[in-house]
């Protein structure tokens, strides 16, 4: 299990001086993003951590605050991906779809391909559009392009696996990281995840966007995944999405 050093030693790899004010060895069962805020040299965020202890789970909210050390902003090299080492996939010269078969299979190839990165192995799973397993440890993935009502169903049957599997397992609803190809504007896209975050955390299901053009560039939009090489590298995107989506929204004049 993840522990309080290696989500300190994520945080020093990102260049930021936070750290979690407990004791490196304690197990983290889990991290939520409560809120956080950027400026250019500070960043600011509330956490709800659970940890473990001598077999006893010890539930707090934690902020911290502490500078940040950023590069100059840059139009990203779609060559060069910082936070994937292996399995890269072909990157797309569109932006768009032709039909929502084709973004579903460009979003289960790009998060099978991170899983495989990973170490998971990729199995058949009834009920689930993408399943991977590492040391005993699932995760059930639904996909779907957008945020209309099948994400709402896929939603609510990712819920239901959560009951039935408990925690010791991730769970994450896939879509596409702009959605506009398919009439959604990133303003209704950041208006879903708000209103579903508190109900979707809680049972800690995770809303992923894979990048249109490149599949090896995926972000998360609220949880992180727990084990380490997924958490690490999220931590990484995190960041990741903030340049391109500037870049999205410059393009087009916004």
């Amino acid at each position: 299990m993840t522990k309080v050093s290696d989500i300190n030693i994520a945080f020093s790899e990102k260049k930021m001086s936070i750290r979690l004010p407990y004791p490196d060895d304690w197990e983290v069962k889990d991290l939520q993003i409560l809120e956080k805020k950027d400026s250019v040299s500070e960043v600011k965020v509330l956490l709800a951590v659970e940890l473990i202890h001598n077999e006893k789970i010890i539930k707090d909210m934690c902020y911290l605050e502490g500078d940040i050390e950023r590069e100059k902003p840059k139009i990203l090299d779609p060559l060069v991906n910082p936070v994937k080492t292996g399995h890269i996939l072909p990157l797309r010269n569109r932006f768009d779809f032709d039909d929502e078969n084709e973004a579903k299979e460009h979003i289960k190839t790009g998060f099978a391909s991170l899983l495989m990165d990973n170490d998971y192995k990729i199995e058949d799973y009834p009920g689930v559009d993408l399943y991977g397993i590492i040391k005993k440890r699932s995760f059930f993935i639904m996909i779907t392009s957008c945020f209309d009502e099948n994400a709402a169903e896929k939603s609510r049957q990712l819920i239901e696996l959560r009951k039935e599997h408990k925690h010791k397992n991730d769970y994450g609803l896939i879509v596409m990281a702009f959605q506009e190809p398919f009439g959604i504007p990133l303003s209704v896209q950041e208006s879903w995840v708000m209103a579903n975050v508190d109900k979707l955390s809680s049972h800690r299901v995770g809303v992923y966007g894979v990048d249109n053009s490149d599949p090896n560039r995926i972000y998360p939009f609220t949880i992180y995944p727990q084990v380490y090489g997924l958490l690490r590298y999220f931590v990484a995107s995190s960041r990741q999405w903030q340049d391109v989506r500037t870049q999205y929204l410059m393009s087009r004049g916004s």
